[in-house]
């Protein structure tokens, strides 16, 4: 049986396991006016760990972003 919500859905559409998974690549947009670029550390219910790269792709350090700052997340793959 078919769930009418979901009807439309790719079958290749993540999950929210998979979407947030330890070293998935991720631009975030924040609330703040922040984007940030880097590979996801740890994700849980207070928000998101992230390893920030620069543009060139050099790390950058580390930022929390609790999900109330967060407005999108976009996965590359």
């Amino acid at each position: 049986m078919e769930d009418e919500g979901t009807g439309g859905l790719r079958g290749d559409a993540p999950g929210l396991d998979g979407f947030f998974e330890r070293g998935s690549l991720v631009f975030v947009s924040a609330r703040t006016g922040n984007d940030v670029h880097g590979y996801v550390c740890e994700a849980d219910g207070r928000g998101l760990l992230i390893d920030v790269r620069d543009p060139s792709g050099d790390p950058g350090g580390y930022e929390f972003l609790p999900w109330s700052s967060i407005e999108r997340v976009i996965t590359e793959g």
